[in-house]
């Protein structure tokens, strides 16, 4: 019986390794990640790779505290805040629980240094100091925060604090947080000198970075880890090779060393097995194609945005672009008027669709012209033969009645 359970245990493995991980780019499954839910995004095409039950609604942990960074970037870009300031630490923020910064009730931090509590020592004492400081209140701060998740179309993410202690009714989802992170970093490239920091000391307190693939020679510069009892571990990691950057989710994992061994596999995976292809440029003539009746014969198809994917090596070559364009095109045509579209394909699955404009606007031509005159010269031809069979019957009723008189 032993034997047997073993084997079943095997198979059901195996199976969950089957259809765990798949490909957004070919549908594919690839391979199971060690996690309730994980998610590969391309940062130069904005572009996910893969995903792993990325929809699932997860407590979000510490990854809360990549929001509360972004919300403070917004209001130093915006000149509301400085680095140089000194902030007031509350009794509220001072008695935080969970991870900390180990701030003082009644004193003043260096803006500076709240920001490097929060990602690299993960301070929740920290990110109530902050908030606070911004908005007045962390409740007021924590509506922003939720604002700015709309704004970004993060559509499964709710938050209810600035840290990402457990909350009733906050969460989010390995997808929202990729996406969440991409912004963050397109947005603020200057954040990965921040995130990369491996410890930092305040207050004769030296605490190190719990992402420890920061200290390994693998292209990892950030972002974020995060842990809670009900979650499980979840890791942020974003690295940079060769110009070209992948964001790597992990979500509920089971320790801090699968979700590091995930997320590494994760990003090898993308670098090794994902080329990047242009495949469209913005404005560039794809096709030109008559036009009747126009000023001109033809007019040039261009693209109306650029395309560049992330295609999986062995498909490279099975890349196809189709033209769907109208079959009969009419004076007269407008500059940017759209005129049929581009279907990109992998094999057999549409990976984007992207329109053609008009390079140039196509006025009637004469034979337009010459068309409109010959039905009014048919009209009025037609009209003059009327009244002259009008006329002609006229003229005869006349003659015979002075006939009978």
């Amino acid at each position: 019986m032993l034997v047997l359970a073993r084997l079943v245990l095997f198979i059901f493995l195996n199976c969950i390794v089957f259809i765990g991980f798949y490909s957004q780019a070919s549908g594919e499954v690839l391979f199971y990640v060690k996690a309730k839910s994980a998610a590969l995004f391309d940062f130069n095409t904005e572009q996910f790779l893969l995903e792993q039950n990325a929809e699932e609604k997860i407590e979000p942990a510490s990854f809360t505290k990549l929001m509360t960074l972004y919300l403070v970037q917004d209001a130093l870009k915006d000149g509301i805040i400085a680095l140089d300031d000194q902030v007031p630490v509350s009794r509220k923020a001072w008695g935080t629980e969970g991870s900390r910064m180990f701030i003082e009730a009644g004193k003043k931090v260096l803006l500076e240094d709240l920001l490097k509590g929060i990602a690299v020592a993960s301070g929740n004492d920290a990110c109530v100091a902050v908030a606070e400081y911004i908005a007045g209140k962390e409740e007021v701060f924590v509506d922003e925060m939720n604002r700015k998740v709309r704004d970004l179309g993060l559509k499964n993410t709710v938050f209810k604090n600035s840290h990402g202690l457990p909350a009733e009714g906050q969460y989010t989802t390995a997808h929202d947080m990729a996406l969440l992170a991409y912004h963050y970093i397109k947005d603020y490239p200057q954040v990965i000198s921040l995130h990369s920091i491996t410890e930092f000391t305040y207050n004769n307190i030296t605490q190190s970075n719990r992402n420890r693939l920061l200290r390994m020679d693998v292209g990892v510069d950030g972002l974020k880890t995060g842990h809670v009892k009900s979650a499980g571990y979840h890791l942020i990691a974003t690295a940079k090779r060769e110009g070209r950057r992948l964001i790597a989710v992990v979500m509920g994992a089971k320790s801090w060393e699968d979700r590091e061994n995930e997320a590494l596999r994760l990003l090898n995976y993308g670098f090794r097995n994902f080329v990047i292809k242009k495949v469209l440029k913005k404005g560039e003539v794809i096709k030109s194609v008559p036009v009747k009746e126009g000023k001109y014969d033809t007019v040039d198809l261009i693209a109306q945005e650029g395309v560049t994917l992330s295609v999986p090596r062995r498909d490279k070559d099975s890349l196809k672009l189709i033209e769907v364009i109208s079959s009969q095109i009419i004076a007269p045509v407008s500059k940017g008027e759209v005129l049929g579209k581009v279907v990109v394909k992998i094999g057999d699955k549409t990976i984007r669709e992207v329109n053609l404009l008009a390079k140039d606007s196509v006025p009637k031509g004469w034979q337009a012209y010459w068309k409109l005159g010959l039905t009014v010269l048919a009209i009025l031809l037609l009209a003059f033969i009327i009244r002259w069979i009008i006329r002609k019957r006229r003229s005869s009723r006349r003659y015979t009645f002075q006939e009978n008189e």
